[in-house]
């Protein structure tokens, strides 16, 4: 027996001896991925990780003036008192701190096209391989340059002896590549990918981007010379998806609860790929997290729905005061208003999942709850938009799996109502955005405004319409009004219930903010600053 193990061991020693390239058995080569069409399928997809939903607990809602985070995730209430610096921003969530996260994925990317062409694969394959490939490429130096501004554009894999200082481009050659990335994307990719296809780019999903892109290029942030070329492409840009089968989705809360037809691109899951969004944001009286607090800021930008006026008007300074001829009754804060807002936010006296809602002082909702009152919110509003009702926040083996969306019609129709807005068509601006207000379940009076006023009822209905889906933290920088908007406090909502049972409401301040012309951009990390020697220059004031 010994001697059959001694011969054996001499002739795997040879063997090993002989052939020092043995196929792992516990590990995939390199070159078995990329001959293997399965195993390039299972490398894109993972790229697909790159695209952050906002069903996790840091939206970027909490970083600006839509909502407050109680438990603080990602330290976002340092964004909102302007503490941002290039040597804390690490600390942050990967929706602010994104350089690194986002150039790891660039770096997979380029990895993929440094191998795809000599890939042994089917050509349909491959062109559409590289297709997604070039949209998540794209899609990420997007969300790069409205973080930073013009960064650096890197399409190759860096060898060892290779030069590794790199430098910004700028804004707008940054803009070209991504413009550039997404048209040889569509053109390889179906209009909208098949039912057990959704969630893959789509040719839409490219200009969905696109329009996107070029409307922030558009904007005075990028564009303080009002050089009308960049509007019109931006109106172009979303005028080649007003056709393109959409439809606005009839009852708007829905919208964000099942799959419909306003959804141009979004993030599904499956209840072995669930998320925790009803335990996140539930009521603490139900045992939630409460952790997003919409902020009494936001409510009050839900208009009276007989009037279309806001209840309050905002002074220079912050403070509030009442607009007369509106309808608001500050003891009844919550009647008559925009249906968005009862569409969006769980309010006190809110029926929900088979209770009302009571985040007056000493309410099972609120602080002064018996049940976690850790995860009260100070703010006394929670989530509702894409909360599902039927799923408490604990206690179910059932996981919410309505899709994050990314990217849907009615963004495109107030994209081109501002496009056009700024070319100087009002009439076109009234009428698309009218068609957002006309929703049937939402039918507020339409706009009539004109000049400044009309371009404040743009903003505000983007404000109002995409509540909580992360795009006005981006707005406020493009249109450079953040120095009024983020430098008033976010607000809350007190309410004492009296004996007889009433309630009197009362508006304070929750937190104080801080806006300074050098957070319009985010720092580039001090770390890779360092790491550059001098080639990445860091975004003024930091």
């Amino acid at each position: 027996m010994k001697k059959i193990i001694y011969i054996l061991a001499v002739v795997l020693t040879a063997i090993s001896c002989n052939k020092l390239e043995l196929t792992p058995l516990d590990t995939i080569s390199d070159a078995n991925t990329w001959s293997n069409q399965n195993l390039i399928q299972l490398y894109v997809n993972a790229q697909y990780n790159v695209l952050l939903h906002g069903y996790q607990n840091d939206l970027l809602a909490a970083a600006d003036d839509e909502a407050f985070n109680i438990h603080q995730f990602g330290n976002l209430y340092m964004v909102q008192r302007g503490q941002l610096t290039q040597d804390n921003v690490t600390n942050f969530s990967n929706k602010i701190d994104y350089w690194n996260f986002a150039y790891g994925y660039i770096y997979n990317i380029n990895v993929f096209f440094s191998k795809i062409d000599a890939a042994p694969v089917d050509a349909t394959f491959k062109a559409g391989a590289i297709a997604e490939m070039r949209f998540l490429r794209a899609y990420i130096y997007a969300n790069l340059i409205w973080r930073y501004g013009g960064v650096p554009i890197i399409t190759h894999v860096f060898g060892l002896h290779d030069d590794f200082k790199v430098t910004q481009s700028s804004y707008d050659a940054c803009v070209k590549f991504i413009d550039s990335q997404l048209d040889s994307a569509a053109a390889d990719l179906p209009p909208n990918q098949p039912a057990d296809e959704k969630g893959r780019a789509s040719a839409n999903a490219c200009l969905a981007l696109k329009a996107r892109v070029l409307l922030y290029d558009a904007s005075l942030l990028n564009n303080p010379n009002h050089d009308n070329t960049k509007w019109q492409a931006a109106a172009d840009a979303s005028a080649a998806l007003l056709n393109a089968g959409y439809s606005l989705n009839p009852d708007y809360q829905s919208t964000f609860l099942t799959d419909n037809n306003e959804i141009i691109f979004a993030r599904y899951f499956t209840q072995a790929n669930s998320t925790n969004f009803s335990l996140e944001e539930g009521r603490n009286g139900s045992n939630g997290w409460t952790s997003q607090n919409p902020s009494q800021n936001q409510v009050n930008a839900y208009e009276m729905a007989a009037t279309g006026m806001l209840p309050y008007k905002q002074q220079p300074d912050g403070s509030l005061v009442l607009n007369p001829g509106s309808g608001y009754d500050p003891n009844n804060p919550y009647v008559g208003r925009d249906p968005r807002l009862d569409a969006s936010i769980l309010h006190d006296g809110s029926l929900w999942q088979g209770r009302v809602t009571e985040t007056f002082d000493g309410g099972l909702d609120s602080p002064g709850s018996s049940v976690q009152p850790w995860n009260a919110s100070l703010t006394s509003y929670a989530y509702k938009k894409g909360v599902v009702e039927s799923i408490p926040p604990t206690g179910s083996t059932v996981k919410p799996t309505n899709p994050w969306i990314f990217f849907r019609y009615a963004e495109v129709l107030l994209n081109y109502a501002e496009a056009e807005f700024e070319l100087g068509n009002e009439a076109v601006a009234r009428q698309y955005i009218n068609l957002v207000r006309a929703r049937p379940s939402v039918h507020m009076p339409p706009v009539t405004s004109s000049g400044d006023a009309l371009r404040a009822d743009i903003q505000e209905e983007r404000r109002v319409e995409f509540a909580f889906e992360g795009l006005r933290f981006f707005d406020v920088r493009r249109w450079k009004i953040a120095e009024v908007t983020e430098n008033i406090p976010i607000l809350r909502m007190h309410i004492t219930k009296q004996s007889n049972g009433t309630k009197v409401y009362q508006i304070d301040t929750l937190e104080k903010r801080s806006f300074l012309p050098q957070h319009y951009l985010m720092p580039i990390p001090r770390s890779e600053i360092s790491k550059s020697q001098g080639s990445l220059i860091q975004n003024p004031g930091y």
